[in-house]
């Protein structure tokens, strides 16, 4: 799999956002291959787009085990669900929600592409919905630590250009490396 093979499933809108917004392959190549030495029990993407970490992810694990996709924008859950139909994968749903604010405590695994990048100033966001202010990054950073604090321990954090800050208290670091040109992460809750 290529990113350019998965990537002319999608809408045009939606390719030109790919090296920006969707996780590459060779990352999610890189989850599965840490992930199948783990006890995994379910994996959550904390906004989950188009739905491609997800639906690569239940390919290479052949939907060895519960996969959630949590995106706020219905019109990417719609495309991510046909994906998903498209590929003809199982295991996984997808919820149109705000991780800040109705985060899903009690998985084994986490993963986010730097989910707070569209309220940085910036280019390539996905639409206009989102304010860009770094008060509003800065608030959503505290929200999403405070969040992450809670996990139970043992419960790992998969990060791929970061979560939006360098520092997570309550977390070690069991891996990191360099990969297609961002940082590759993975916590642990101590």
């Amino acid at each position: 799999m290529t990113d350019e093979i998965w990537d002319s499933f999608l809408p045009k809108k939606f390719k030109l956002l790919s090296p920006y917004q969707w996780t590459p392959i060779p990352v999610i190549e890189r989850t599965w291959k840490y992930l199948s030495n783990e006890q995994v029990k379910s994996v959550v993407d904390l906004g989950s787009g188009v739905g491609k970490f997800c639906i690569y992810l239940s390919l290479l694990s052949k939907s060895s085990f519960p996969i959630l996709g949590l995106e706020d924008r219905e019109d990417l859950v719609v495309i991510s669900d046909s994906l998903k139909t498209k590929w003809g994968v199982k295991n996984i749903n997808w919820e149109k929600t705000n991780f800040l604010n109705q985060f899903p405590f009690g998985h084994s695994h986490y993963y986010c592409f730097n989910p707070l990048y569209e309220t940085m100033k910036g280019n390539h966001s996905i639409d206009i919905s989102k304010g860009k202010s770094a008060k509003q990054f800065l608030n959503d950073l505290q929200t999403f630590k405070q969040n992450l604090i809670l996990l139970k321990p043992k419960t790992k954090l998969i990060t791929f250009h970061g979560f939006g800050g360098s520092y997570l208290p309550g977390f070690k670091t069991l891996l990191k490396e360099e990969i297609v040109g961002g940082e590759f992460r993975v916590w642990e809750k101590e």
